[in-house]
């Protein structure tokens, strides 16, 4: 094996590894995310409202994931956004995103939601 196919072969498999380090290490369920949950009805009265959140995920390194696994990555992102707010519930949770530009061109997932803390 020559050189030249030696150093390709390496450069490509050192680029695969580094772009699979990347699609999957920012859209983990952290400790304080997974105490945060998602409610249909509004939060009681003596609850706080911390404000709004958006979780996304990219679709540059995502690969042939589908909106819905994209959207659920995005979910994981606000969690944990919600939980660093210091919020332990998220309610009028909404897919923000656009969907699609194209057939072939899925966009950035986007997830929007209020924060509040209820003790």
């Amino acid at each position: 094996m020559s050189i030249k196919k030696i150093l390709f072969i390496s450069v490509a498999v050192s680029t695969t590894l580094l772009l699979n380090a990347c699609s999957s290490s920012d859209y983990q369920l952290s400790s304080a995310g997974s105490k945060v949950q998602f409610v249909d009805t509004k939060p009681a009265a003596t609850c706080q409202l911390l404000g709004k959140a958006e979780g996304r995920r990219n679709t540059f390194f995502s690969g042939q994931k589908t909106h819905s696994e994209l959207i659920r990555d995005a979910a994981t992102d606000l969690m944990n956004k919600a939980a660093a707010m210091g919020g332990n519930v998220i309610y009028d949770a909404q897919d923000a995103s656009m969907k699609y530009v194209s057939e072939v061109a899925p966009t950035d997932a986007v997830m929007v939601g209020d924060v509040y803390r209820c003790n």
